[in-house]
Formats: structure tokens, sequence, C-alpha cells
């Protein structure tokens, strides 16, 4: 789940647009998640993602309400329109959460996956990396580390694939037009994994983690920050 949030954080400092950044991110993370679930299929549990799915839907039906009534309030035709870009921001507040601050715990050892499955229908458009959100909950209910993976990636991809439509409706987002670099980035997904995978063993734990938690803490000082000085200097 580090990968998809420290990507966001990439991602949205060389792409100006913040809904370009969540557009594109959804697809490199729907293949990814993809690959998972069929490297894991056979430990797909059915109740879990049928709970999930149905919070899914909600989650992403209330998600695009949102975003008609912003494109109502701030009278445009798209929501690319919206001069107001809180997406960046946005990003940068919850690396800063996923760093410092406090996790859901769920209180008993089931979680309800339909509740899972609202929540991350509604981060996953305006946020987009909600791995670290949804997380804790797969850690009850005594799943091991394989179902672990193979239901979250399954999960994660419904919600992915869910957001895709809504930016090509409310955005008129074009997919096609972006694939000279999704191509490219989805390939370097595949690639770094497995490079990562080999350099991984060779990174002591202890600098592995600061490493990591300094370059997610320099990026959304900048995603937060940034806005705020083009605000001052405009």
């Amino acid at each position: 789940m580090g990968g998809g949030i420290i990507l966001l954080g990439i991602m949205a400092i060389m792409i100006p647009e913040g809904y370009t950044v969540v557009a594109l991110h959804g697809i490199i993370q729907l293949v990814s998640n993809f690959t998972r679930s069929y490297v894991f299929q056979q430990h797909i549990k059915k109740d879990i993602i049928w709970q999930y799915f149905p919070g899914a839907v909600l989650g992403l039906s209330l998600s695009a309400l949102i975003i008609f009534l912003l494109i109502a309030l701030f009278q445009v035709e798209s929501a690319k329109e919206i001069k107001i870009d809180f997406l960046k921001p946005l990003i940068g507040l919850f690396i800063i959460w996923f760093l410092f601050g406090r996790r859901p715990k769920p209180k008993d050892d089931q979680s309800n996956f339909f509740g899972v499955g609202l929540v991350s229908g509604i981060t996953t458009v305006f946020i987009g990396a909600t791995g670290p959100l949804i997380a804790p909950f797969f850690l009850k209910g005594r799943l091991t580390k394989e179902t672990i993976i193979a239901n979250k990636a399954v999960c994660q991809a419904i919600s992915h694939s869910g957001k895709i439509p809504l930016f090509i409706y409310f955005f008129q987002f074009d997919y096609f037009a972006e694939m000279k670099l999704l191509i490219p980035l989805v390939m370097a997904v595949f690639i770094g994994t497995n490079f990562g995978k080999k350099i991984l063993a060779f990174i002591p734990e202890s600098v592995f983690q600061f490493l990591f938690r300094a370059a997610l803490a320099i990026i959304a000082v900048k995603l937060i920050i940034d806005p705020l000085i083009s605000i001052v200097y405009s």
C-alpha cells in the first residue's frame, strides 16, 4: 500500500492538474491490483467481495452527487473547469495523516466490509490512494497474508474501475488520448515491482522506513504549500 501513495505524491508534483493525477493513478493502480488479484485468485473470499461491492457502489454514487453539486455551484460545464484545485492539497493532507495520524481500528474481529466499501468509494475519487485507509479492516478476522493481499486487491480494483466512468463523464477525461503516458507508466510499475523486490533485501529496515517517511513528508508539504504560494503571488 505504500507504493500507491508514494506514486500518487510523485505524480501530483509532476502533473499540473489534480484531477488528471487521480484519473491516471487509478488506471495504474487498477492494473496493479488486477495483477495481484489474478496471482492470488485462490485466496479470494466471495463473502468479503459481496459485502464490499454494494458499499463501493454507494460511495461512488455519493461521489458523483458531490461532483454534480460542485459543477452546479461553480456553474461550469465540466468538473475540470473548477478553478479551485483542492485535490492536490487534499492528497498532501492525506499523506500527512497516513504518516502521523491515527488509523481506524475496527472494534470487533469481523470488519463490516460494506462500510469499508462506502468509505473507499467516496475517497478514491477525491484522493486516489485509499489503501492505507482501508488496510486496517483487512487485519481482522484472522485472515492469512495471502487472503489479505488477494481480497484487498480485488476491493481496490472495484473502486478504481468504478471511478473511471466518473472521470470520463464529469471531467471529460480522455483516457485514450493519454495512452502514450499510461503505457510507459504501467510498464514501469511492473518493472519497478520486480526491481524493488530484488533491492529491498539489501536495504536495512530502519533505513527504508526513514527514507520512505521522509520522502512522503517532503512530497506532502510541497503539495500543500504550492497552491498557497500560487494564491499569494497571483
